[in-house]
């Protein structure tokens, strides 16, 4: 539990508004900052319903350099330049503020199978959205809303379902923390020596097939 003036002193030191999403990810084109500025773009037009995003994380190589400037140049020309926060390197102890006073994660990335992110948010109480991909879905369970990343129409929907509907919100975290407290050691040792069972199992079939082929 993360004392409620923490939270505010970082919101108050980063100047940003009481609530905001947040995506703490460098920027790669797989994470997918685009649509997402896209989607509040199709929110404000669509649903008269402007939120702010809070961006965390590095651009200082070619791709991101790239990125990032694709991503602020959408804004600009949206009208969305001011919704949207550009926090770069943010230091530890200024995380888990900026997630417990967000009105929730925003992660459509096309990369997994799992991700970090959504085990911060649900320890500080921060619901999640997220994609519906392969990996990621298994990890999140029922404790996200989990979206097509290719969709702007997608996000859109399930930003404003979080950005509207409080108790969706405060049922996302209790399944979350619930989730996250199955994840202890002895979890861990299970799932490790099943897999390791199974990779077993796998190699002596492999080999028998190959005795019978006599290849």
């Amino acid at each position: 539990d993360l004392p409620e003036q923490k939270a505010e002193a970082i919101r108050k030191l980063y100047h940003l508004p009481e609530r905001y999403l947040f995506y703490p990810a460098h920027f790669w084109p797989h994470k997918n900052h685009l649509r997402i500025v896209q989607a509040l773009n199709l929110l404000r037009e669509e649903h008269n319903l402007e939120a702010d995003i809070v961006f965390t994380g590095s651009y200082t190589d070619d791709t991101r350099k790239h990125v990032f400037r694709d991503v602020m140049s959408l804004a600009r020309q949206s009208g969305l330049e001011d919704k949207i926060h550009c926090l770069g390197y943010v230091p530890e102890e200024s995380m888990s503020a900026l997630y417990a006073g967000a009105v929730a994660l925003v992660m459509p990335t096309f990369f997994g199978p799992t991700n970090i992110p959504p085990l911060e948010a649900w320890a500080f109480g921060c619901p999640v959205l997220t994609s519906d991909i392969r990996g990621i879905r298994e990890q999140m369970g029922e404790a996200a809303v989990l979206v097509d990343p290719t969709s702007v129409e997608s996000i859109a929907d399930g930003i404003r379902r979080l950005w509207t509907d409080r108790e969706l919100c405060r049922t996302l975290v209790e399944k979350g923390r619930t989730r996250l407290a199955s994840y202890g050691p002895e979890d861990f040792r299970r799932i490790l020596a099943e897999i390791m069972e199974q990779a077993k199992i796998h190699v002596q079939e492999t080999g028998a097939r190959r005795n019978i082929t006599g290849s």
